[in-house]
This record gives structure tokens, sequence and C-alpha cells, in this order.
């Protein structure tokens, strides 16, 4: 092979990442400090954004006009959700500070005080209360709405996680250190188990009729157990092993599949019934978040500074930050995607 047109090829390959990448995004929201978490409204008119420096925002679309700040007093935010259809804004700071915002004016509703800072802050399916759970052990389940009375919780241990059931019924939080608890929130009762694998866990996710529980490890480890919606089983059904510690895995709408990401730079889609890998995404860093669009056709993930796009048929292109992404989601029609980064920029991508 020729000198020239060897050197060619080279020369190509090095520069395919780059030929499939968009440097241009639609909208820069510029900011004064990292941001941690964003997120469109129900009509994707605007966007809330929330910052290490505490400043929750709400942006106009499409100009990217800033409408509105929200002040936590410097304190980095953990969390915040549009509520009541867009209308309100729940948001939580690292000092265990929760409140609840009118959207077109930022005034204060309503604020809640915790020990510890709260690593879940989800709103219930009803729209009418709120979980939060903080690293300290403490929980509660808060009135969104008038007249309504907090539910408090307590656990031992330095709490990970926390998720509501589907159906509302039940609080769960965990630890690293293996140990769950449950409560049913409407007869008061509490019960704790463990999973079977005895490695440092890092999350859970039950499906929706809660007979099976997704349980991924530090270890690598993916399991998938039976569950009654409290115990989990002492036999695995199926599961799938990384090479790294697991971020993170999700269901598929129909939960026939899952979706894992790791330390190992690599996203795997993989059969429930069986383990076996039906999909895998390699990346040049480890994966910090992965999501399907609404047909599960095509997948977004992120890792370092680059927001990734894949298709059946493997990498179609990606979009890139100027420092460590945060988070990045899809719009409705899966034609833009909304990213975040510690650059202090939320961006708005066409894909």
């Amino acid at each position: 092979m020729p000198l020239r047109f060897f050197s060619l090829i080279v020369c190509l390959f090095l520069l395919a990442p780059s030929l499939a990448q968009s440097s241009e995004a639609e909208v820069i929201l510029q900011h004064e400090a990292g941001v941690v978490t964003a997120a469109w409204n129900s009509d994707e008119t605007q966007i809330l954004t929330a910052t290490e420096r505490g400043a929750v925002q709400v942006w106009a679309l499409p100009a990217g006009e800033l409408l509105l700040t929200i002040e936590h007093g410097g304190i980095p935010l953990t969390h915040a959700l549009w509520v009541a259809a867009g209308a309100q804004i729940l948001s939580a700071d690292e000092s265990g500070s929760v409140r609840l915002s009118a959207a077109h004016d930022g005034s204060e509703l309503r604020r809640w005080q915790f020990a510890g800072m709260p690593v879940a802050l989800e709103v219930a399916a009803d729209g009418g209360s709120a979980m939060v759970f903080t690293d300290s052990g403490g929980g509660a389940l808060l009135p969104l709405t008038a007249g309504g009375q907090s539910m408090e919780f307590a656990a031992s241990g330095a709490i990970s996680g926390a998720s509501l059931s589907t159906d509302g019924s039940r609080l769960r939080a965990w630890t690293e250190e293996g140990a769950v608890f449950s409560w049913h929130l409407e007869a008061g009762t509490a019960e704790e188990t463990r999973p079977p694998h005895r490695g440092l866990l890092l999350g859970l996710q039950w499906s929706a009729d809660d007979a099976r529980v997704l349980a991924w490890f530090a270890d690598g480890l993916v399991n998938l157990y039976e569950s009654d919606g409290v115990s989990i089983g002492r036999g695995r059904i199926s599961g799938l092993r990384h090479n790294s510690f697991v971020q993170r895995a999700i269901w598929s709408r129909d939960e026939s599949m899952v979706m894992s990401w790791a330390g190992d730079d690599t996203v795997h889609i993989w059969s429930a019934r069986d383990g076996r890998s039906q999909q895998v995404y390699r990346h040049e860093d480890w994966v910090i978040g992965a999501r399907w669009d609404h047909d599960e056709r095509r997948v977004l993930s992120w890792s370092h500074i680059y927001v990734y796009l894949w298709d059946a048929d493997g990498f179609v292109k990606r979009f890139r930050h100027r420092n460590l992404l945060r988070g990045a989601v899809w719009d409705a029609a899966g034609e833009r995607v909304l990213s975040w980064s510690w650059d202090g920029t939320a961006r708005v991508w066409k894909v």
C-alpha cells in the first residue's frame, strides 16, 4: 500500500469521531456555576435548571431568555422538579432544605428542613405528594396541596437511595451495605430485607407490579430477582456482569429488556429473561447515564464531556460540552436533546 494512501486512511480514521460530532447547540443556557440538573416543562416551552451554587432558574424557549431565579443561599442544589403541571417548582439543596415555589414568580409556598443531604426527591404519581430521603436516614412524604399532612420515616444506616413504588403504596430506601427498608404507607408498617448478593449495593429498581427487582453492585453485577414488593428472592432470575462498578440499570417499557451502564465504559442492553446481551455500546470513558427514546429504538448516553446518540446499528453522532456531563434527556418527539454539565451550561441539540 502506498505510504500516501496509508496516511490518508489513518487521517480519516482519526477524524471519524469529529466528523460525526455536532459542536453547535441550538440553545445554550449559560450559568455562573455547574448545572446539577435540568428538565423541560410539559409543553417544552421552558427549561428548569439548578446549579452547584444554589440557583434554581427558569428559561424561555426558543430564545433562551432567563425568566426566574430562586436562590438557595449559595448552597449546592441536589434536585429541582416541575410539579403541578409546571405551575410549581420543588427543589432541594445539600443542607437538607426542601422548598415548594410558585413557577411564575418564585414565591415560596412551603419549606421543610431535614437532617442530612437529600439523596432522593420524587413526586408521587397522583401529584399530591413528594417523597424525600436524606443520607442520614430520615425521610418523609410531603404534601404538595393544601391540607395534607407529612409522614416521616427513619432508617438505620447511611441511606444511599430511595424510591416510591409505582402504585404509590410503598416507600423504599437502601444502604450500600445492603439493608433495604420498605414502608407500607397506608398500614404504617416497616420491614427490612437484603438482596442475596453481598457485594456493595449501588441501587435497586422494582418492576411496575413489584414482582421483580433489579439490583446493581460495585463489583459489576446486575442481578434480577423475584420479589413480593418487600423481600427479595434468594435465587436470581437473570443478570449480567460488567467489568467495573455499575452506575445504574433501568427497565424497558414492557420490562422484557434491561439497560445497564458502568465504569467499564459500556452500555449493555440485555434480556430480562435469560441475561443475554442484545446490544453493547462502547465509550472512551466510564458511562455516567443513558436513556432510551420513546420508541426504544435509539439511546442517549453520556460519558466524560460527550453526549452520544446510538441506534440499532451503533454510533450515530455525539455532542460536546467543555466539562463533565451531568445528564441528558430527550424531548417528547425525540427530535431534540437537553444536556447539562459542570461547564455551567445547559444545551439543546437537534438530533
